[in-house]
Order: C-alpha cells, then structure tokens, then sequence
C-alpha cells in the first residue's frame, strides 16, 4: 500500500512546463493590417517602435503583461481579465 501512495506522490508530483498559446482573436478576418506575433514581448517590442501607439498605453500593457506573467491561471469575463 505504501508503494502505491510513494509511487503515485513522485509521478503527481511532476511539473509539466508548458507554454500557453498566443490567442489571436480577429474581428474580420481579411484584415490585411493584422500582425500576429510568436510572443507577448515580440509585440510590445514591434508597438514600442510605432509613434502611433501614446506610451501611456505602452506602460499599461507592460504591466498587464507583467502582472499575467506572475499567474498559473486567469478568468476572463465578458472579454476582460478579472
């Protein structure tokens, strides 16, 4: 009985280290002036470039980004992040 309980401990025990996905939602679907990017950092990078994009944004975005970064799981409601 033991043996199972010890067993069971070091293979519940495991992290699996695993990279969520990069979620692209797009409203229309032929935009042609849609970027999709391998990471959350490789856009902020590509916005931090546009002059378009006003820095208060940019610095509202980083630390969303950051404050995700730091948590196993969110909630999403309605389309925002609770």
């Amino acid at each position: 009985m033991d043996i199972f309980k010890k067993i069971s401990e070091l293979i519940g025990n495991r992290k699996k280290e695993t990279k969520a996905p990069l979620l692209i939602i797009k409203k229309e679907p032929e935009n042609s002036t849609m970027k999709e990017y391998m990471s959350i950092e490789e856009a902020i990078n590509d916005l931090e470039k546009d002059p378009n994009v006003p820095s208060d944004l940019l610095a509202k975005l980083k630390k969303s980004y950051k404050n995700l970064k730091n948590k196993s799981s969110i909630i999403i409601k309605d389309g925002e992040i609770i």
